[in-house]
Formats: C-alpha cells, sequence, structure tokens
C-alpha cells in the first residue's frame, strides 16, 4: 500500500475525531483560556502512558537525546499549537458557531502551503495550490455569516471569526513546524512533547497572571469535558496527525485534515440547531473538491 495511501487514511480518521470532538467544548462553560490548561495536561499523561505500552518507552528515552535547538523547536511548536492555537479555538467555538468558527481555521491551509515550499517541505505544484484553494473557498463560504442573523448574532459571529483567524494564523506557523521536528523521535513521543511544552507555557503564564486561581474554581462537568477534549483530540487525533504528517507532508495532510469542518457543521445542525443554506451546502462540496483534487497531484 503506498504511504501516501496510509498518511491520507490516518489524516481522515483524525479528521473525524476532531469534527465530533467539538461537542465537549461547546458544552463546557468555563473560558478556553482555562480549559486548555485540562486538556493540554490530560493528553499530555496519555501520550506518555502510551508511549510506555507501545514501545517499552523507547521514544521517551530518545526525548533525551534532544538537542538545545531541537527542545527549542519543540517548545515553540507546542505553544503555537496548543497554548494559543487550541485556546484561540475553544474561545471561537464558545462565543459562535460551529459551523462558523470552525470551518474559517481551514484559511490557514493556504499559510501553511507557502511556508512549507520556502521551508524546502513541499515541492511547488499547481495541483497542489488548485486543491489548497478549493479548501479555502470552501472554508470562506462556510464562515460567512447567515443574511438571517440578528444584531447580536452577527456579534458574536465577529467575535468568534476574530479568535478563529488568530487560531488559523498560529496553527499554519506550528503546523509547518512539526514538519520539521525529528524524525528520530516516534509520533506519540512526540506529540506528548508538544504537549508538555504547551503546558508549561501555560504554566509559566497561570503564575504571572494568577489564572490558576481560577483554575481551581472550574466546576467538575467542565473539567470532564476539557478532559474528554484532551483525550480524543490532543491524543488520539494529534498522534494520528503527526504520524500522517511524517508520511505525506503538512500541506497535503492538513488538506484532508481540513474537511472535518464538515463533520463539525453537521453536528452544529443536528445538535444545535443552526441554520443549513445553500451557500453553506456549496462550501461543503468546493471542501471535498479540494480532497479529491489532492489525490491526482
Amino acid at each position: 500500500m503506498s504511504q501516501y495511501v496510509v498518511a491520507y487514511a490516518l489524516a481522515g480518521l483524525a479528521a473525524l475525531l476532531w469534527g465530533f470532538v467539538v461537542i465537549p467544548i461547546k458544552a463546557a462553560k468555563t473560558s478556553g483560556r482555562l480549559g486548555i490548561a485540562i486538556s493540554m495536561a490530560t493528553g499530555t499523561i496519555a501520550m506518555f502512558l502510551l508511549a510506555i505500552f507501545t514501545d517499552g518507552g523507547e521514544g521517551l528515552r530518545l526525548l533525551v537525546t534532544l538537542s538545545y535547538p531541537e527542545l527549542g523547536l519543540y517548545f515553540a511548536t507546542g505553544v503555537l499549537q496548543f497554548t494559543l492555537g487550541c485556546m484561540f479555538y475553544y474561545i471561537a467555538i464558545q462565543h459562535g458557531s460551529l459551523s462558523i468558527a470552525v470551518p474559517i481555521t481551514r484559511v490557514k491551509i493556504l499559510i501553511i502551503l507557502f511556508l512549507s515550499i520556502a521551508l524546502g517541505l513541499e515541492v511547488f505544484r499547481w495541483g497542489l495550490l488548485g486543491a489548497a484553494t478549493l479548501v479555502f473557498l470552501g472554508g470562506a463560504l462556510l464562515g460567512k455569516p447567515s443574511s438571517k442573523a440578528d444584531h447580536a448574532e452577527r456579534g458574536d459571529h465577529w467575535r468568534s471569526i476574530a479568535f478563529a483567524i488568530g487560531a488559523c494564523l498560529v496553527w499554519a506557523v506550528g503546523e509547518t513546524l512539526i514538519g520539521t521536528l525529528p524524525d528520530r523521535i516516534p509520533p506519540i513521543a512526540s506529540n506528548g512533547m508538544m504537549l508538555g511544552c504547551g503546558l508549561i507555557a501555560w504554566c509559566i503564564y497561570a503564575l504571572i497572571s494568577g489564572a490558576w486561581r481560577e483554575l481551581l474554581d472550574m466546576p467538575g462537568h467542565d473539567i470532564w469535558c476539557y478532559m474528554a477534549h484532551g483525550l480524543i483530540s490532543f491524543s488520539a487525533a494529534y498522534a494520528l496527525f503527526v504520524t500522517a504528517i511524517g508520511m505525506a507532508g503538512p500541506p497535503r495532510v492538513v488538506i484532508i485534515t481540513s474537511t472535518y469542518p464538515l463533520i463539525s457543521a453537521i453536528v452544529g445542525w443536528w445538535l444545535y440547531k443552526e441554520r443549513l443554506s445553500a451557500r453553506v451546502a456549496i462550501g461543503a462540496v468546493l471542501l471535498i473538491a479540494g480532497v479529491i483534487v489532492l489525490q491526482f497531484v
């Protein structure tokens, strides 16, 4: 079986998990600014335990061999991917509709494409640019506010969009850096290292700002919600995602995972009675078309 086929299958499974795991984020009432700490802590513990049981801890032992520049790369990637990117993403979801906040983050694919080409991680092809553009246009259509939305809904919409764009920008850089991480570190240990670095960064922020006091007052319901997201998204889905990127490169994998807004949109329509329109349907078709074009690049 082709390496790219396996990578696409892993990326598709990650997209499926990410599409449904928005439910616990939406259910939590505590701000994502605090909840991200619970998710990162849960994911870090899960990844390190998994690393111990899957390869006897060999991946963890290899982390000791990282040089200072490599440690710095892991720290920067963890902060961008988790501490900042996922925090902005949580807040965007909590302030807006799933069918708006989630798709708009797909804009990052164009940024990732050009960064990867600049770093030599991907060779420019017109077909690859075409696939990325289709996904971008689909996300843009899905993210446009409904003409039937009232003033309050539009206010929440633009607040959600602002945080979604912030997540988009930092994720674009972070996911490009994932492609430059040391190949000798297995995906599970690598993902645990990124989560741990992101958690350390948040703890530094919490000590300086006093956010740790707010964290102690978080309701039990919200703790369980953020733990669920940490296990499913940060542990299972990200391990699949990092593995796929190592096999096929960031632009190709991110195009596949960029389809998860379709699943999140369905969740929004089904559970939260969000509006369904022809514009949303066209956006969905463009997202799928981008993935199909990728198969021929």
